[in-house]
């Protein structure tokens, strides 16, 4: 108890030196403490009355839990997660010990964590999870997660140390890590198709798997304004909402939230208000007013991730302006082979006015090129975000689509008075 005491008061005291110097300090608290004591996660998880959710997966992954932990909050649960969306073990730590007194205890209810899918297979027996919900499981940067069936490899190892197991009934790889007593979400057959998948890596007609009836089903999904009006069967009724982020997929992200929250014991009667409460994570749909005009930032990860923001882009006016932004940093993945695979030729006829931006902005150009689709480049993002606004005419709405580090360097540019923590809250 002593050490865990001495790595708290440690690892505070390292953020708020890193928050001093302006570095955030999400992460940094919970790599000292862990220095410190090895099982400071364990013992701080342990002490958690109602025990703790892993949200985990390709896509998805924060504005799932976003949605969760809102829901268990209106139902009067206190909730402790890692809002600043640092998934790693450190990210976890440092969550944990925010809310810590000096002798561990924990002061929440439970824990709702989202956790990188290559790094939940050692963080879940850390935890030892209620429950592990798994959104989809798509390609990824090589360079970060290998081959897609080493991923589903982490998932099921992690799945094995969870009381329960909230899945993705639509995607194959998912259902198939299914442990007994499994519970599923899904979207009726029509919406199914909107779900980001990497259906040709399964192989022929492995796509069409066997389906486990879901106990959460998105049952429409309707673009409405800025957001997405939904409706999900549940048992016994139906929960219907309008959500503050728009895309279909964002739907399958409330079908996992409200099957894990059934789950941990809340009741549909609430969950509509819960939902509809639930503001857009950083730059997941998130709308930020800059000189006169609209900026809305959709974050791009991988193909999968990148198809919905062209379905997105899709169903915006012709001639709507956008950046998008491509770092290789290691928070980004080096491999960024992964451009060629997104569907950008669906865009070619668009009449959007494209550019590009980050440290790949020529690649991102040359992509484009491919696709048939002409824009200008400029590697420096501050320059370029710059060219970019000053092209699109006040009072209009513009997309950015960027990278991770790529989004965190405009969230410094059109955010410069917001801390990095308030912007992710």
């Amino acid at each position: 108890m002593l050490r865990l005491t001495i790595a708290i008061a440690v690892g505070r005291a390292a953020g708020r030196v890193s928050r001093l110097f302006g570095r955030g300090g999400s992460a940094l608290p919970g790599l000292v403490a862990e220095r410190i004591d090895p099982r400071a996660i364990e013992r701080l998880a342990a002490s958690l009355r109602d025990g703790v959710v892993v949200v985990t997966g390709t896509n998805g992954k924060t504005t799932t839990t976003k949605m969760l932990v809102r829901i268990l909050a209106d139902a009067g649960w206190r909730v402790v997660t890692n809002r600043t969306g640092s998934n790693l073990a450190r990210g976890i730590a440092t969550a944990l010990m925010e809310q810590a007194g000096w002798r561990g205890g924990v002061r929440a209810d439970v824990a709702v964590f989202e956790v990188d899918e290559a790094a939940v297979r050692t963080v879940a027996p850390r935890l030892a999870p209620r429950a592990v919900v798994v959104t989809n499981l798509a390609r990824d940067q090589l360079d970060r997660f290998g081959e897609l069936q080493t991923t589903a490899g982490h998932v099921a190892a992690a799945l094995r140390h969870a009381a329960t197991a909230v899945l993705n009934a639509d995607d194959p790889l998912v259902a198939e890590a299914a442990p007994p007593g499994a519970r599923f979400f899904g979207a009726a057959p029509e919406i199914r198709a909107a779900m980001p998948a990497d259906a040709a890596l399964y192989g022929p007609g492995r796509y069409a798997h066997r389906r486990v009836e879901p106990v959460v089903e998105l049952r429409s999904a309707i673009p409405s304004g800025d957001g997405l009006a939904v409706r999900l069967s549940v048992p016994g009724g139906v929960v219907e909402a309008k959500l503050q982020v728009p895309g279909v997929y964002n739907g399958y992200n409330a079908a996992a939230a409200v099957a894990a929250a059934l789950e941990m014991g809340v009741g549909a009667g609430g969950m509509q208000e819960s939902l509809e409460a639930t503001e857009p994570a950083f730059g997941r749909g998130q709308v930020i007013e800059h000189l006169g005009r609209s900026l809305k930032l959709v974050l791009v990860k991988n193909p999968a991730g990148f198809n919905q923001a062209i379905r997105l882009l899709g169903a915006a006016p012709a001639g709507t302006h956008v950046l998008v932004a491509i770092n290789d940093l290691d928070a980004d993945g080096r491999d960024v082979s992964w451009l060629w695979d997104a569907r950008l030729e669906d865009l070619a006829g668009s009449g959007h006015r494209f550019a590009a931006t980050g440290i790949r902005a020529h690649d991102m150009a040359l992509r484009l090129k491919y696709a048939g689709i002409e824009a200008w480049s400029e590697p420096d993002i501050g320059a370029g975000l710059a060219r970019f606004v000053g092209s699109v005419p006040e009072g209009e709405t513009a997309y950015l689509v960027p990278t991770y580090t790529a989004m965190l360097d405009l969230l410094r540019l059109l955010l410069p008075d917001t801390h990095r923590r308030e912007a992710w809250t």
